[in-house]
């Protein structure tokens, strides 16, 4: 069978980490972090270890490109099914960045889907996340930076002409089915 590459996207805290891993035990996929792979690769660079909240602050396009090779590498070739956790903007220092649909067509993305969610659930999970320092944002700015991170994924879906859906953290059977369509059995 042949690999499927589907996005995961949504914002920093939203739940897409957790959603994957609750998955895991119900379908077969390999998951890989955007940011993990950004960091490793810009550690492998730079010779030192680079901590993820700072990914935000360096260039953008160059991380893109680190997270191309990143994938490339770390892609396991026997996967039928392959979710790149990740983002369709970057909240940086300037303001958000939206990353390009070009980025994910290199990936060979064949679906995406985003997880959305109420504001201030995002907010209370951020808080309650000692093990990052995102920026502070109110509720109104994440609604706005959710907005803009969703109209930004389907730019890149219409783009790459595939198949996207809206999903919340609390919708696990919705995204199990939409990850089974792309061909992968249910089991592990």
């Amino acid at each position: 069978m042949k690999q499927r590459v589907v996005a995961l996207l949504g914002l920093s805290g939203v739940g897409k980490s957790t959603l994957l891993h609750q998955l895991a035990d119900d379908i077969a996929f390999q998951h890989l972090q955007a940011s993990a792979l950004i960091k490793e690769a810009r550690e492998a660079v730079q010779a030192r270890d680079v901590s993820t909240d700072t990914l935000r602050h360096g260039n953008i396009d160059e991380n893109q490109q680190l997270l191309i090779r990143g994938f490339a590498d770390a892609v396991a070739p026997g996967s039928e099914l392959v979710v790149l956790d990740g983002h369709s903007v970057i909240d940086t220092d300037k303001g958000l960045v939206a990353i390009e649909s070009s980025v994910f067509g290199t990936l060979g993305v064949a679906g995406i889907v985003y997880l959305a969610d109420v504001p201030t659930q995002i907010v209370k999970r951020r808080l309650a996340d000692s093990g990052r320092q995102r920026p502070a944002r109110s509720a109104n700015e994440i609604r706005e930076h959710q907005n803009v991170a969703l109209l930004n994924a389907f730019k890149i879906a219409l783009e790459l002409g595939v198949p996207m859906t809206v999903l919340t953290p609390a919708q696990r059977f919705y995204l199990q089915n939409f990850l089974t369509d792309f061909g992968v059995d249910a089991g592990s």
